[in-house]
């Protein structure tokens, strides 16, 4: 998107939260190891929202408990104790998860607080068993200088994990226990970074500090991110769960895109005076012999065909606001969330779905609508109808004014989609089961910033930005380790074949994940001892993201004196040719056969 950001006054803040590698969990002495089998325990809850400090129900929290789901907990006898299960009192809180998070407040020139204090933060759509997670201020008002400028830390916390969704259902949800209480840092930026790009460098460098501890968990689902962005006449939205850190500047990217098309759409609205007519009306006598197998279904078991005028809304409601997504849609993500309907059909997009013009005219006559206005139906028996459009009509009147403030999920291709209202403070109070803590400063560390450990790469031979990919990957450790193994193998290949090989596999359209250390591992040895060409790396490691197992012996060297033959028949062959045409049909005919440079080596002695 071509956009000038300063212009359109976008700005963004981040908050990472970080698994951390401790012994214990935070408020127990359960292993923080996550189990995925078949559980010990399955516990059922109902959870309902409560009064904060305030006096007041959170409106998050408020929402959550409308939706009237109840959860079902699986938990392990080996990693899940009565302090997870919410039967008893949470123990004291982990020094050495403590300990991790003033090491990352310190290398983030951040003050650390006099005292610490637990406290709870509702939430009760079931991913904690308490109806709350735990939370404690560590450290604020530190800072980051980068190139992009200089960005402000708001916070840095410890709190605990959440439980792992395992399935969500219409009426409830299956959370795993495991997870829940393992040690999280929670690092949060001001609202200062003003572009996509520099969000992903303020990401990178933050988790390469969290990394520099040597105490954090590592892999998918160990660090996840949340991004907070606005825009001049937009609102606040929180957008939840972006997991990778390529998703991140698009997730920016399309906010800020949508933000600006709803501030347009609100405009639109206000200047043609819009309103949603609080009225449902049921239209089902018009569906009577419908030939939408939609509908046909709804009403075979008994459902009716409800619809609400929009007045003035005609043409707005199948804008485009992010690539694939309308603002019909976020209509149809409240319908869905508020009344558990499959979706909704509005008059933008009709005729349609086996509704034809005579169709459209008779719903306008019955809802009055005139030649500006617009309608939206839902197909669902009347307990879920009613609730779904009360939902779009919320919406629609939430368009007239602009962008509603609401926290919303990272979708895969970067746009996002409704998730609930944005939370308040009345969602926060002191935990009445822990002591405060008084943070010791003796013995905590300054550890060693990994970037600094690009400067050794690059002693390596290792090109600077390879070197800094390494870190930003966080492949640091295992480009280490196999240039350590693999003495025989230039430390630029290794690191050339680390951050590229997921690329190189996507450009090949073939599963990049299919691939794991083990396999890299292989490869890298097989190198070391003359057994793999160079050239053969990426097609042995293609056969395993297309689904095969690694075959190296299918791509195994030859010796060298079969190659020397090879290459005398070869040269005999083609007596007329220059070396390099000599060398490019070597090439051709022994590639990952052998090195290229030797065929090369080989061949300027023969040719002589």
């Amino acid at each position: 998107m071509n956009v000038d950001y300063s212009q359109l006054g976008l700005k963004a803040g981040l908050e990472i939260h970080q698994q951390l590698d401790t012994k214990t969990k935070l408020f127990c002495n359960c292993p923080p190891v996550i189990r995925d089998d078949k559980p010990d325990i399955v516990i059922k809850r109902r959870l309902r929202a409560s009064a904060g400090e305030a006096g007041k129900v959170d409106v998050a929290a408020a929402y959550e408990q409308l939706r009237g789901k109840h959860f079902i907990y699986h938990a392990y006898n080996d990693s899940v104790c009565d302090v997870e299960l919410d039967e008893e009192p949470i123990h004291e809180l982990n020094p050495e998860a403590l300990g991790v998070c003033m090491q990352a407040a310190l290398m983030l020139s951040a003050r650390v607080v006099d005292r610490i204090l637990v406290m709870r933060k509702t939430v009760v759509d079931g991913s904690n068993t308490s109806g709350f997670q735990r939370t404690a201020l560590v450290a604020k008002n530190g800072f980051i200088d980068l190139l992009s400028g200089k960005v402000r830390i708001g916070t840095v916390c410890v709190e605990e994990e959440s439980a792992k969704i395992v399935e969500r259902r219409s009426d409830y949800d299956v959370y795993n226990l495991s997870r829940l209480g393992i040690p999280l840092a929670e690092i949060a930026t001001e609202a200062d970074i003003k572009s996509p790009e520099q969000l992903r460098e303020v990401a990178e460098y933050l988790g390469m500090v969290l990394r520099s501890t040597r105490k954090v968990k590592r892999g998918l689902g160990t660090i996840r991110q949340d991004v907070n962005v606005s825009i001049k006449d937009g609102a606040r939205v929180e957008i939840k769960g972006a997991q990778e850190l390529r998703l991140l500047s698009k997730l920016v990217e399309y906010e800020a895109l949508r933000q600006k098309n709803l501030v347009e759409i609100a405009t639109e609205l206000k200047k043609r005076k819009a309103a949603a007519v609080d009225k449902i009306v049921n239209v089902t006598d018009i569906f009577s012999s419908i030939e939408s197998k939609l509908i046909k279904n709804t009403l075979g078991s008994g459902g009716v065909v409800s619809a609400v005028k929009l007045r003035h809304f005609k043409g707005l409601i199948g804008r485009e606001i992010q690539p694939d997504r309308r603002l019909g849609t976020e209509m149809s993500d409240y319908a869905k969330t508020f009344g558990k309907v499959t979706g909704i059909i509005h008059s933008d997009e009709l005729p349609k779905y086996g509704i034809n013009e005579t169709d459209v005219e008779r719903i306008n006559k019955k809802l009055s609508c005139g030649s500006n206005d617009a309608f939206l139906l839902v197909a669902a028996d009347e307990e879920r109808a009613a609730p779904a459009l009360k939902a779009v009509i919320d919406r629609a009147r939430q368009a007239i004014k602009g962008v509603p403030k609401e926290v919303r999920k990272a979708n895969a291709d970067g746009t996002t989609t409704f998730l609930r209202p944005m939370p308040g403070s009345a969602r926060m109070y002191p935990e009445t089961d822990a002591k405060s803590v008084k943070p010791e400063s003796e013995g905590i560390t300054f550890p060693r910033l990994l970037t600094e450990k690009a400067n050794d790469f690059e002693k390596l031979g290792v090109s600077k930005d390879l070197a800094h990919t390494l870190i930003n990957e966080g492949a640091e450790d295992f480009f280490e380790l196999m240039v350590e193994e693999n003495s025989n193998v230039n430390a630029s290949f290794i690191a050339e074949i680390i951050v590229s090989y997921a690329k190189e596999m996507e450009r090949r359209n073939l599963d990049h994940t299919k691939i794991n250390d083990n396999h890299l591992k292989a490869v890298f040895s097989a190198l070391n001892e003359g057994k793999l060409a160079k050239e053969s790396v990426m097609e042995a490691l293609a056969e395993v993201a297309s689904g095969q197992s690694l075959d190296l012996e299918k791509y195994k060297t030859i010796p060298d004196s079969e190659l020397e033959k090879e290459l005398k028949r070869i040269v005999s062959s083609n007596s007329e040719l220059q070396l390099s045409a000599l060398i490019g049909k070597a090439m051709g005919q022994l590639r990952g056969k052998a090195p290229g440079k030797k065929i090369v080596e080989i061949l300027k002695k023969l040719h002589k």
